[in-house]
């Protein structure tokens, strides 16, 4: 291709905004290296030389965790100790050491090679969260080559009038923090998927980022103009000037719209008659926090813990995982905060198998031992992490959520764990315990889980594929059957009664949350709150304030409406 012409691309993943600017290339991954045989008696050198950029790492770790905990950034913190665990590993640099003294090869050649036998053992992995961990191999490994190889980690911002736009094969997570802080406006990476822990880290800091990049090495130069567009995951390199006129509309029309959106930020979700309906967030880490306070979410709806655990080399302990939930309760200024129990299945084999001590033997995940099917059969697991639970609790307004919930036996469980726990620790006993609604078998009993729970949660992206039988990861199943069918929303409908029968609150945590066409059907059924990503909530609050409360069109039957307000 003509390196003058426009060029067009997709990305695999994408956070949110659009920049246009200056290309600066950092090239600090897979650089050629020197490959040598050493002799016999400079083989101690070369060890020392190894040994020393390793302990260089293990520094530059340190300093970089120190530097996030001053800023009071929370959540890199989690990989970075990943990261010095990785360092410490006797897999990486023992073998590595190994095969410098065995095969009397330099230590670049002997990390290298290193690092390619772990990583194929990570890309045999069917879970592509977990093969796509193999990030922190290559994120270790490429900062041991740069100390072997005297290179600067990030180079500086080269002074741009217009704004930069970082390129690389990949970023680490502390790096997307780093330059975020220096003033990058957008970064684009080749590698790295939907899971990848920079991309989650640059939606949680509202920095425009594009990972999957593929190509984009050698296709862009130093200097190059760019269009990073985050909204719809592209990037178009050396644009013609009628396309940057046109995303300088574009951006403009965002700018405005988001100007327009943000004096939402502090208005109540309430609709145009006055009925209530809060407005919370989903999050995965806490760091996240900073973007739902920013659009106003009256609290966190949904708190995925898995995350603490998926990026921890042992399960962490009550005061560990105490720790990190009392973060998230100053970070939201003492909004309530629900978070759910370890949703853990054969989804995630490495953490099973960490949780269970065997290997995952179901052919289908979705259908086998994970949520509080696994914690009701390893109970310390459980009584760690509602203690953990507790404990943060008595610092703010915290609910505890049962993923997975088919039986009133589960939810009684749970129940008596908590109280015990409270009376073991002289805790006060007033933390709510609510049951996450995604299974059929849930639905059919609401009536007699809503006698047992204090919230419903309504799960809807299990929901919908458990009761269509439509696997949600299998594009063309999935598209095989509306989110609207009939037998949906009398699911929900049947739900929402239960909750008000008993006087408890009902919510809607999944996709569906956050499609504007959904929100009049949930405030007519007098759903108490939807959870969704945060940079959904200002749209769907300012729609809910459009819209007027009817309670006889909520599923097609006529009710009483709710005095709520």
């Amino acid at each position: 291709m003509n390196r003058h012409e426009e060029s067009a691309h997709q990305a695999a993943a994408k956070s949110l905004g659009i920049v246009i600017g200056r290309v600066q290339k950092l090239v600090h991954g897979r650089l050629p290296i020197p490959e040598r045989h050493v002799a016999a008696d400079q083989r101690s050198q070369e060890l020392d030389r190894f040994r020393k950029a390793v302990e260089e790492t293990r520094q530059e770790l340190e300093h970089e965790c120190k530097q996030l905990e001053r800023l009071g950034i929370h959540d890199p913190m989690l990989i970075l100790e990943v990261h010095r665990m990785l360092l410490a590993d006797p897999e990486l640099n023992e073998k590595t050491v190994e095969l410098i003294e065995r095969e009397g090869i330099n230590a670049e050649w002997a990390l290298r090679r290193r690092m390619d036998e772990i990583q194929a053992v990570f890309a045999s992995i069917e879970d592509p969260y977990l093969r796509e961990r193999s990030e922190d191999i290559e994120q270790v490994g490429s900062r041991i080559m740069q100390h072997l190889q005297g290179r600067r980690a990030l180079p500086e911002l080269q002074p741009n009038r217009e704004p930069t736009v970082l390129v690389s094969d990949d970023f680490s997570p502390i790096d997307v923090v780093s330059l975020w802080r220096f003033g990058a406006a957008g970064l684009i990476a080749e590698q790295g998927g939907a899971n990848a822990h920079s991309i989650i880290v640059a939606r949680g800091i509202g920095l425009p980022m594009l990972v999957g990049a593929h190509g984009l090495m050698d296709e862009v130069q130093d200097g190059d103009d760019i269009i990073l567009d985050a909204e719809l995951g592209r990037w178009v390199c050396r644009p013609s000037k009628a396309l940057l006129a046109q995303y300088a509309v574009f951006k403009h029309a965002l700018d405005v719209v988001h100007e327009d959106l943000m004096v939402y930020a502090s208005r109540p979700s309430r609709s145009a008659d006055g009925h209530a309906m809060a407005l919370m967030a989903n999050l995965e880490f806490v760091e996240e926090a900073a973007m739902a306070q920013k659009v106003g979410a009256e609290g966190i709806g949904l708190f995925r813990s898995e995350f603490m655990f998926v990026n921890a080399r042992q399960l962490p302990d009550a005061p560990t995982q105490a720790r990190y939930y009392r973060r998230l309760i100053h970070a939201v200024d003492g909004k309530p905060v629900i978070i759910r129990l370890l949703d853990i299945g054969g989804d995630k084999p490495l953490l099973f198998r960490a949780i269970a001590g065997h290997e995952y033997a179901g052919a289908n995940p979705a259908l086998g031992l994970r949520g509080i099917r696994l914690l009701k059969q390893w109970p310390d697991i459980l009584d760690t992490q509602l203690t953990a639970i507790l404990m943060a609790a008595q610092e703010g307004q915290v609910k505890v959520l049962v993923p997975m919930v088919a039986t009133v036996e589960e939810m009684e469980m749970v129940r008596e764990r908590v109280e015990r726990i409270c009376r073991r620790h002289g805790w006060r006993y007033d933390v709510p315990v609510g049951a996450m609604i995604e299974v059929p078998a849930a639905v059919m009993i609401a009536d007699e889980l809503a006698s047992v729970s204090d919230f419903f949660s309504i799960g809807t992206n299990d929901l919908l594929q458990y009761t269509l039988a439509a696997d949600r990861n299998d594009e063309e199943a999935a598209a095989l059957y509306p989110a609207r069918h009939p037998a949906i929303i009398k699911m929900i409908e049947h739900t929402a009664k239960a909750g008000r029968k008993h006087d408890i609150p009902v919510a809607v945590c999944g996709e569906l949350a956050a499609d504007d066409e959904w929100t009049e059907t949930f405030l007519n059924l007098d759903i108490d709150a939807l959870s969704m990503s945060a940079h959904h909530i200002l749209g769907i609050r300012k729609h809910l304030a459009r819209l007027n409360y009817r309670p006889e069109h909520a599923g097609g039957q006529n009710r009483e409406p709710s005095s709520r307000k």
